[in-house]
């Protein structure tokens, strides 16, 4: 199960009722217990204590922030879809392409298009037709 903090939070009511029942007026005591996990026994706490004045927050660790800060965080740019650039070294020429899946998935098929000598990628096919070596992606 996850961790468990205890909090004291006391809310002042300025002498006013909190709502319009008779509740008492002063200073208000809430103590709360928090759980990073939820699961089935977090489930059950919780429903132990509603009807005492401990509360219970429920929290995870994947939040929004958390999944934003992944994305941009990507490591290799090769990793990600979108246009790449592959160079014919031997000719001062580059080839743009735009992919959906992963730069290094389509290099890669370049690459087998080459050994193949297939002329299913016209990556491959300008290298075979004019004798290049193969280059890398950029």
């Amino acid at each position: 199960m996850g961790s468990q903090s205890t909090h004291t939070h006391k809310t002042p009511n300025n002498g006013q009722p909190t709502t319009p029942s008779n509740r008492p007026t002063g200073t208000h005591t809430q103590k709360w217990a928090s759980f990073t996990c939820i699961s089935k026994e977090t489930t059950y706490i919780t429903n132990l204590f509603k009807k005492t004045d401990l509360k219970i927050a429920l929290r995870t660790h994947n939040t929004v922030q958390k999944r934003l800060m992944q994305e941009h965080m990507t490591p290799d740019k090769y990793t990600r879809s979108g246009a790449y650039k592959l160079t014919y070294p031997d000719c001062n020429k580059a080839y743009i392409g735009q992919t959906g899946r992963s730069s290094n998935e389509r290099y890669e098929e370049h690459k087998h298009a080459f050994k193949t000598n297939s002329h299913s990628s016209n990556y491959a096919k300008h290298i075979l037709e004019h004798l290049h070596t193969f280059g890398p992606i950029d």
